[in-house]
């Protein structure tokens, strides 16, 4: 029973800015309409505004109300190390790969991160390899295959199955120009409820992100996680990864960039993150256009 409370509680967290714009709304029209007031318009007036406080102090990290958590880039210096980075769920039902092959042929980022690729998928991102010489491939038709690419130099990866044998993660030791090295964390945890046909993630989810905290914890170098992580940044990420103040949010003061549902305008959440040490300064963050998945592209540069 306390596990399907919990689950509820954070399903609710999904649709907070909903929350708070049906609440505004409904305040908004009952202002307008109420011309003689009693006690309970008093009451209901009150539990909106309640409503509108409780989301709104979750959401307003995630506007310029608030400072940054990653500074932006001020100046580039010579001996900077830059990093572009694209992560995508490409939905594995998605059958617009070449939509996909064309947001990269524009941003040419440094590294892909690309998410629910199985056997089809992987043949069609082939075209890839001749400028990104780098990669790791682990493919699955449970909609949790992963792929990196990369045009650095990927020294080690570690595949990783936090919760489930179908369900990897990725710990990539990546060298930039100069020399320079960082940890890069790539995962795609399953949903806060159970699929049909999916990995049962029952119990599962804060396993993995909990080891993932320890091993960021320990880390050498500058880090980088990313991934589709299945849940809205404000929900409880610190509090699961134990990385407060190790781990920061490229969102933070800046917008939600909500990646999903791109085929959904009132149901858009923000699932898709990437998060940084405090080696690192934002030089770009963008949602980028759909490309047939239901999720839509993040986008980020970065220097170390």
């Amino acid at each position: 029973m306390r596990n399907t409370e919990s689950l509820y509680l954070k399903m609710l967290d999904f649709p907070r800015i909903q929350f708070f714009i049906a609440s505004f709304i409904c305040l908004a029209i009952l202002v307008i309409l109420i011309r003689r007031w009693r006690w309970y318009d008093y009451m209901f007036i009150g539990v909106l505004l309640m409503g509108m406080v409780i989301n709104g102090s979750y959401l307003i990290n995630y506007t310029p109300l608030v400072s940054v958590e990653v500074p932006s880039v001020e100046e580039i210096k010579p001996n900077d190390a830059q990093l572009s980075l694209l992560i995508a769920n490409v939905k594995m039902s998605n059958k617009s790969a070449q939509l996909f092959i064309n947001l990269i042929e524009i941003k040419q980022p440094d590294l892909i991160l690309a998410m629910e690729v199985n056997e089809w998928w992987d043949k069609q991102l082939k075209v890839l390899e001749n400028d990104y010489p780098y990669s790791q491939h682990t493919i699955n038709n449970v909609t949790y295959g992963m792929v990196i690419f990369s045009k650095f130099p990927i020294e080690k990866v570690e595949v990783d199955y936090l919760q489930n044998e179908n369900v990897p993660s990725f710990e990539s030791t990546i060298i930039l120009s100069g020399g320079k090295y960082i940890s890069f964390h790539s995962l795609h945890p399953v949903p806060p409820t159970h699929f049909k046909n999916l990995p049962d993630n029952e119990g599962q989810k804060e396993d993995a992100l909990k080891k993932l905290g320890k091993k960021i914890k320990g880390r050498k170098f500058p880090t980088i996680v990313a991934g589709d992580f299945n849940d809205v940044v404000w929900s409880y990420v610190d509090e699961l990864t134990g990385t407060e103040s190790i781990l920061y949010d490229v969102r933070v003061g800046r917008g939600f960039y909500n990646s999903y549902n791109a085929t959904n305008i009132l149901n858009r959440w923000p699932l898709d993150h990437v998060f940084v040490t405090d080696e690192f300064r934002l030089k770009t963050l963008e949602r980028l256009p759909e490309m047939g998945s239901d999720h839509f592209p993040i986008f980020v540069e970065l220097v170390l």
